[in-house]
């Protein structure tokens, strides 16, 4: 069986091997959006230094423009040091049209069977299943940090590159917890639960997690959507990383005294979530991992949806004397998450 591992770790490996080139919008001061090229050969980001002093720089148009656009660049550099694990779940929607609140009916199951037809009858036409409206907010997310004076005066440029790639940092980590926290934080019904299954005699971790996987995904497939009448079928499993190796020998064809366990089918996508830490100021900041002792077999895309009015936007704001700023670089998204872990996801308890 083949599966794809989607950890931090394996998705900077293999953009690695990749050469990317992408246009990363940004703002100049007086609104006019512009966009800078990002290109990564071989896994090393095309960057560009200053020719001259950030003092010199941050005073004309030119050198303000070239100061956001290094900016993107290194922002975007920290947003490669921590990829986006949920891709394998959602499916994206990006419209900037989307209102505030959007008004949606998201588990919507086309319905359509082909008959028999019969000289001159009509064609059965398919219907659609609505589920019940849900009103979803785009929410705003935003963060920024300020040059100060004595930043440019004594051209801590590096002070400013550390900056910038902790912002793409941190954006990158929102990212994965807002689309992946719904899913470990549901407190799940009965039918959407499976306990460690540690029955038999001198059995290992690895084949009790091997006998929990595979009741899990029966469990799964006994439980059918309340409109739809379909069963949920999971293809990707949610776990900590510490579970990572048990997880994946679990899944491989495995020969215990005789007896052969065939490799278990079903599952191709594998994701491994840690969670996400961070001090600013005096104050600590905590993205929950999966738990350890938990794992998510997932049924992905049909009812989770990725709510884009915009991506990530920068750019610069005015100096503020009274604190001795010379500039301010603001960072904001408005996205919305839709997600129904009771219709999708079955929650596993891993045997200890």
């Amino acid at each position: 069986m083949s599966y794809k591992v989607v950890n931090i770790e394996e998705l900077k490996r293999e953009r690695r091997n990749k050469t990317i080139e992408e246009d990363i919008p940004y703002i100049f001061p007086k609104g006019e959006m512009k966009t800078v090229k990002k290109r990564i050969v071989n896994g090393e980001m095309e960057v560009f230094d200053f020719t001259r002093p950030l003092g010199e720089m941050i005073t004309t148009p030119d050198g303000l423009e070239q100061i956001i656009q290094n900016t993107i660049i290194n922002l975007e550099l920290g947003r490669e040091a921590v990829p986006l694990l949920y891709g394998p779940i959602y499916r994206r929607i990006e419209n900037p049209g989307f209102t505030e609140n959007v008004n949606i009916s998201p588990f919507v199951g086309a319905q359509v069977v082909f008959l028999q037809h019969m000289e001159l009858e009509e064609v059965k036409f398919g219907t659609r299943r609505i589920g019940e409206k849900e009103t979803v907010p785009i929410i705003t997310y935003a963060a920024g940090f300020e040059y100060t004076e004595d930043l440019v005066l004594y051209d801590k440029t590096w002070e400013k590159n550390e900056l910038d790639r902790a912002m793409g940092e941190a954006y990158n980590a929102l990212l994965n917890h807002i689309h992946l926290y719904p899913i470990t934080s549901y407190s799940y019904k009965a039918k959407n639960k499976t306990a460690a299954q540690t029955e038999g005699d001198g059995n290992s971790r690895v084949l009790n997690i091997r006998k929990t996987i595979r009741q899990g995904l029966i469990d799964a497939s006994q439980d059918k959507h309340p409109d739809a009448n379909a069963p949920r079928r999971p293809s990707v499993l949610l776990a900590h990383s510490a579970n990572r190796w048990d997880i994946e020998e679990a899944l491989q064809r495995h020969q215990v005294q005789g007896t052969i366990y065939p490799a278990l089918t079903g599952i191709d996508t594998l994701i491994f979530y840690d969670g996400w830490s961070l001090r600013v100021g005096e104050k600590e900041y905590e993205y929950p991992p999966c738990p350890v002792d938990k794992a998510y077999l997932i049924e992905p895309q049909r009812y989770y949806r990725e709510l884009v009015k915009h991506d990530l936007w920068v750019d610069a704001a005015g100096a503020d004397l009274t604190r001795l700023v010379e500039q301010q670089i603001v960072g904001r998204a408005r996205r919305g998450v839709v997600a129904s872990p009771a219709l999708s996801v079955q929650e596993l308890t891993l045997p200890a």
